[in-house]
């Protein structure tokens, strides 16, 4: 496979830190995930390209997470953090405190498991992380917010919809343009928390 394909060669050209950015870019277009006074809180950041987008919709300060490091952005709180420590949802917290935060409005998560090439491990695990970030999050989310998650598409995708939308008044499944098209990846939509 050609590793520089149309998005990486774009998001170079456009100084974003990677392609990923498109994909957030055009689920915001379609979505409306983001708004001008939004507190976000980001897994999966590193190395940035969705941090970077995230930025062009709040005026906010952002909250991103990750258990690889991530070179500085202006007025992003960063911490290294692995999803399933328990000690995570704490450091979060911290960080909300330091900048006056009492909720988060959109939970956005690009976060992805090592894959093994085993296709029910990789999706299963795949479920198991979006459900921490979900245990994590929900809490932390004010009235009316927003989630994003990227998962590897399989037969419990429909499974996890279903224990999460009930907190949600919208939700949906999609797979943005510039995911690969050979990628299970899928990401799911929740908005207007109840």
């Amino acid at each position: 496979m050609e590793r520089k394909d149309t998005y990486y060669k774009k998001a170079r050209k456009e100084n974003y830190r990677s392609r990923a950015s498109f994909k957030l870019l055009e689920i915001q277009s379609k979505f409306n995930i983001i708004y001008q006074n939004d507190h976000v809180l980001e897994f999966g950041s590193s190395p940035g390209g969705w941090t970077q987008v995230v930025q062009q919709f709040t005026e906010e300060p952002v909250i991103a997470v990750d258990i690889t490091p991530m070179d500085p952005i202006k007025d992003v709180v960063f911490i290294k953090g692995d999803i399933n420590n328990p000690g995570l949802k704490e450091k979060i917290i911290v960080a909300m405190n330091s900048l006056g935060i009492n909720a988060i409005s959109t939970v956005l998560s690009d976060a992805m498991v090592k894959t093994s090439g085993n296709y029910d491990r990789d999706h299963y695990n795949s479920y198991l992380l979006c459900d921490s970030v979900m245990r994590i999050s929900i809490d932390l989310l004010s009235s009316g917010g927003n989630v994003v998650l990227k998962q590897f598409q399989g037969d419990s995708t429909i499974e996890f919809v279903d224990k999460w939308k009930n907190n949600f008044h919208f939700y949906k499944v999609t797979k943005p343009k510039a995911s690969r098209q050979h990628s299970r990846e899928v990401y799911i939509i929740f908005k207007d928390k109840v």
